[in-house]
């Protein structure tokens, strides 16, 4: 065997070109990114499944809310057009045996009721009848007695408010008494007279008797000629 054999070394190939070989591309491998890439779809797609069972559990074990009815607002008291008879001029201190006169007494304080007025209109005609709810209150713990049926005047400011007829109480709806803390709706009737005072004015309920209770409510109308 040729020495040059030996070595790998053939002269019949030796002028021949030898194409280059290049090199194995090695990709490096990324283990921290392939592991990202499939963390956030999973922790999605397990947070979306947890939501809709949540939802679907709530759903069939809370029971439907049932809507509260609101109830009616209470019609008012009918009106009535009842005028007061003249008040009963006062009673004399009562005379002891000597003739000579008692000693009055302060009277006692009086009772304040709660009032106020509702309109759904403030433009009034003159010689037209205007509806309006008074709303009476109770505040205290005393029962406010309908008998003798409490009487009231209703006026506009700027006249004499001694001119305006006095009127009673729808006593017969009421009944026996106003309770402590109770509340009632009166409908009330206004018809501005031609020498009513025009434009904006204030209307005044106010109670008159018994003069142990006191009630007074206003509200702004306007009065057109």
């Amino acid at each position: 065997m040729k020495r040059w054999l030996d070595r790998g070394f053939d002269p019949d190939q030796e002028g021949e070109e030898k194409a280059p070989v290049e090199p194995v591309r090695v990709e490096p491998l990324e283990i921290g990114r392939e592991r990202s890439s499939y963390a956030w779809p999973a922790l999605i797609a397990l947070f979306v499944v947890f939501a809709l069972g949540a939802a679907m559990l709530n759903h069939f074990t809370s029971e439907p809310a049932t809507p509260t009815p609101t109830p009616p607002a209470p019609t008012p008291i009918a009106w009535v057009d009842t005028t007061a008879a003249p008040a009963a001029s006062a009673v004399p201190d009562e005379t002891i045996a000597d003739g000579s006169a008692a000693a009055s007494s302060s009277p006692p304080a009086p009772i304040i009721l709660g009032a106020s007025i509702e309109m759904e209109s403030v433009l009034w005609s003159r010689g037209t009848p205007n509806h309006f709810t008074l709303d009476l209150v109770n505040p205290t713990a005393t029962v406010i007695p309908m008998s003798p049926c409490p009487a009231y005047r209703m006026y506009l400011t700027g006249i004499d408010n001694s001119t305006a007829p006095v009127r009673l109480l729808n006593c017969a709806a009421i009944g026996l008494g106003l309770l402590p803390g109770q509340s009632i709706s009166l409908d009330m009737v206004y018809t501005p007279a031609m020498d009513d005072p025009t434009e904006t004015e204030r209307l005044v309920w106010q109670w008159v008797a018994p003069g142990t209770v006191e009630a007074i409510a206003i509200h702004v109308v306007s009065i057109e000629p």
